[in-house]
Formats: C-alpha cells, structure tokens, sequence
C-alpha cells in the first residue's frame, strides 16, 4: 500500500510542478566547473557558457553556420577576412559591443593560466586583427584558414574591461556576456541559476529563469525526474529508456553525437609512469605503447559490437575515426576494428612483448554514461590478451588535470568534434602551444607525417580538395593507430511531455535546446 501512495504522489508532482511558461529545471550530468569561458575547451562549459556569451558565428542544431555578434562576413582575399559586427548589441550591464571588444577576448585566450585545454586552437591562424571602426574588423591569418568563421563560434566573447579578469573573479561572479541569460548564481558541481535577458539581439528567450542541477548519479537524476523536481534530464541511462518510452507523462528525445568515446595511449615516452612488465617477468626495455603495432593490437582486443549492443544497449555505433562517417572530410574508407585476438596477440609477438604487459587504465567515475562500466569491460578484453590490467577511477575534475600534466599511461574518454579536421588538429597534431595545435593532445603523440598531412588540410581553401586532404590526415593517423576510437554515443533525453527537446550533435544539454511542446 505504502509503494502505491508513493507512486501516486509521484505522479501528482510531475503533472503538476515542473515547467511553467516561465521557469526550467534541469538535471545534468555536465558537471560545470568554471564560469570563464575561456579556461577549458569542454563539453560542460561549451553547454553552459552558450547561454550567458554568444560568439561572432553561431551552429544550429544542424550544423549550419549562421550569424550571431558578427552580422556578415567574406573572404577579402586567402589571408584577409573581414566581419561587419552586429550593431545594437548591449551586455548583460547595458554597455554596448563593440570591435574593441573582439580584439580583447582573442588576445586573452592564450593567457589563461592552468587552462586544461586552451581556445587557441581556434585562433591558431589569426596573425592580426585591424580595427576599421566599431563594428567593422578585420582579421588577418598567417596561412589560408578556409574555416575562420566556424572556428570563431566556438570562442565566446567578453567585454574588453574584463579582458584583464583572472578565473577566480570570472568564478566568484563576475560575469558580464551579451547572451540570452544572463548570471545569476552558481555553486560548483551543484547548479547554475540564470535569469533571461530581454534586451538580447535575438529577443526574449523562453523561459525567465533556468537552474541547471548537477546530478552526476543516473538513478538520481531519473528519480527526480520522476519526482517532478525536474522538468528534463540528459544522459538517460539505457536501462531506463523503455521505462520513459512506456510512460505517458513523459517523452523519450534521441540523436546521434558528433563524439567519440576513445583511449589515449602514452606513446610518447620511453618510460610511462603505469606501464611495466607484468608479474615475476623480467623488466622492460622501454614502454611497448610506443610501437603501434601494440596500439593496434590492443584496439583489435576490443569487442566493439558487445560494448554498443549489451553494455550500452544500444546507444553507440562502434567507431573507426572522431567522428561518424556521414560527416563531410571523414574517411570512407577507414572501418571500426574488427574483435581479432588471434591478429592481436600475433602483433604483440611481432613488438617483441608476446606475454603482454602490466598497464593501468583510468578512467572517470561520473563524467560519461556507464564510464566506470566500459572501462572495466576493456580492462577484461585486454586481460584475454595477455595483459595484467588495472583499472582505475578517478571524479572528473581531477581527472582532466591529471591527464593533461601527463600522470596517466592510457586513459578513456570523449572528444566531440563540430567538423572533421578540428579533431585532428586538437587532438592527433603534435602539441605546439604556439601554434595553437594539439591543445588536447594530452599523451603527446607526434608524428611528422600525420602533422603534415594535417597543415596542408587546413591550408586548403578549395572545399572539395579539402575535404580529400582531411581523409588523408585522419587515414594516416589512425593507420598508425594514434588513439583508440571504441564508439560513437547516442544522446538521450527525457522530458516532461509538454516540452520538447532538439538533440545536437555535440554534448550538449541547456535551456536553448528545450521549447514547450507544439
């Protein structure tokens, strides 16, 4: 008796609470950790900062480009581009947008101090920005850069007085960004509290205010949802969906992830600090990550199809590249590594370490669906190999800061990805903090074929010989087996039954995805 009043309560506080014309509650596992747009490159900020910060392009849902600050631009000529800025515009405290603005947020972006992953990545090219007047510049590359424009909608304008902010001042709340929604509150891996801005460029957002609560646990969150203490959630575990499905106060919202889910391999060192030989063998000469014929091994060793269709149940594919080959500069020809212990041991043999080897794997605990889960079903696939594998967890905000000071030997997890040569250059170009390449090569790899290959594609401005050229440089780079794509996710979200949900392609969960239901 006591479970039916229960569930009959429960039901009454989702018909009833929730969502207004006015307000929205969300339950998130985006666990958001700054508040400065320009400190980490990352799925959480990018998901939440898109609301407080607009940057001079913007990409739908579909992935077309489209104005946001800047109204127009044009190619002036290979090395000169030119943007009118949107006039008109005011910041949340009722200064207005100008050039002078602009050319103050990119000179900040590669002075973050302590930044995981650094927004120079998207301004890598630009040698030179000439103001013409106040809603007039010009940007001047030092090599063709055909992808200015898309590059810049990642980089979130700031006013230029608080150009001279340090993170902690960005943390503590002051925050000033021309977007829909503007500050209100935030409490670290707890929530955001954002109220609308009626003199946005755009108009009036839909809902006047939003809280954006972490729930990293997946019971949890489907319990409040369920509670009514929650108008949607992201991420909705597997096992959940046809519960959802069967439900009819609630809708089911999927779409496929321009993301994949991969293992980094340390093949940069001679020695890696959770590499060895395994127990009671002699030592070994140098760290076998190092010979990708051990990194192809290892990738061979996974069973791609039973990680998608048991653990996942469904919400992968597995993958051959960063991103899904439907997308334009992928490779056609490159396919997800078939389950071979046979080919793989025989690589091993051939790489000189026929008994295997001693690793760790880390992995975190509460970033991704079933993170922990996956890694412990690699772990055993490459225990069946030979090797003596240990994994281990680590919480999300201290894992992406362990990676990037380089404390791991092979470490899972997710890259997205809004076209096909911004994984390449982020990820499998060799670090070059100057150059504004490889910022989220955490292992190091380096190989000078594969950067070449990678230059030259971003250098070319004729759209169907770039396309090749990004084939060739992903070919390349996974040929030498430069990190291990395992799948591609599927996003799912849930929602009380009056809203609706459009899914985008990059990890993304927040107010401007959710409308009330036609």
């Amino acid at each position: 008796m006591r479970r039916m009043v229960c569930a009959a309560v429960a039901a009454i506080a989702l018909a009833a609470g929730g969502a207004s014309a006015q307000t929205l509650t969300l339950g998130t596992k985006l666990e958001l950790n700054t508040l400065d747009p320009h400190f980490f490159n990352g799925f959480p900020q990018a998901s939440s900062h898109s609301q407080i910060f607009d940057g001079l392009t913007y990409q739908n849902d579909r992935q077309q480009l489209e104005p946001a600050l800047a109204e127009s631009w044009r190619l002036i000529d290979d090395l000169t581009w030119e943007f009118k800025l949107r006039q008109g515009v005011v910041f949340h405290d009722g200064s207005p947008f100008t050039a002078d603005d602009v050319i103050a947020t990119y000179a900040r972006l590669p002075n973050v101090p302590n930044s995981p992953a650094l927004f120079t990545v998207f301004t890598r090219a630009i040698a030179a920005i000439d103001k013409i007047d106040d809603h007039t510049i010009r940007i001047r590359t030092s090599s063709p850069n055909p992808l200015l424009p898309l590059d810049l909608s990642r980089v979130f304008i700031i006013r230029a007085a608080d150009a001279g902010q340090t993170t902690s001042e960005f943390n503590a709340g002051k925050v000033n960004g021309t977007g829909p929604y503007r500050h209100v509150e935030w409490v670290n891996a707890d929530r955001l509290v954002l109220q609308r801005f009626d003199r946005h460029w755009r108009g009036p957002a839909t809902w006047e205010r939003v809280t954006e609560r972490v729930i990293t646990r997946d019971p949890s969150r489907v319990a409040a949802l369920l509670a009514g203490e929650l108008d949607a959630i992201d991420l909705v575990p597997t096992a959940d969906k046809a519960r959802i499905q069967q439900d009819q106060r609630l809708a089911l919202f999927s779409g496929p992830a321009a993301v994949v889910h991969y293992i980094a391999l340390d093949s940069a060192r001679e020695q890696s600090p959770h590499v060895g030989a395994k127990d009671g063998q002699p030592a070994l000469a140098r760290n076998p990550l190092q010979d990708p014929r051990v990194r192809r091994a290892l990738s061979l060793a996974i069973d791609r199809a039973a990680i998608c269709d048991r653990l996942m149940e469904g919400s992968c594919t597995p993958a051959s590249q960063m991103l899904p080959p439907s997308f334009p500069g992928t490779s056609q020809r490159l396919q997800p590594d078939p389950l071979d212990l046979n080919r793989a041991r025989a690589l091993l043999a051939e790489a000189g370490v026929p008994n295997g080897f001693r690793l760790a794997l880390h992995t975190t605990t509460d970033r991704y669906p079933k993170d922990s889960q996956i890694a412990q079903a690699i772990g055993q696939m490459w225990t069946r190999l030979g090797l003596q594998v240990a994994v281990e967890g680590v919480p999300g905000q201290v894992f992406f800061g362990a990676a990037t000071r380089q404390e791991y030997s092979a470490f899972i997890a997710q890259y997205g990805t809004i076209e096909a040569s911004e994984g390449p250059r982020a990820v499998l170009h060799t670090n070059d903090a100057q150059k504004g390449l490889g910022a989220a090569n955490r292992t190091r790899y380096s190989n000078p074929r594969v950067d070449a290959l990678i230059v030259d594609a971003l250098g070319e401005m004729d759209p169907e010989k770039r396309i090749a050229k990004v084939a060739a440089a992903i070919e390349a780079a996974f040929e030498d087996q430069a990190l291990i794509p395992v799948f591609h996710p599927t996003w799912d979200y849930a929602a009380r039954r009056t809203l609706t949900v459009t899914p985008r392609p990059e990890r993304r969960f927040n107010a401007l995805m959710i409308r009330p239901a036609s």
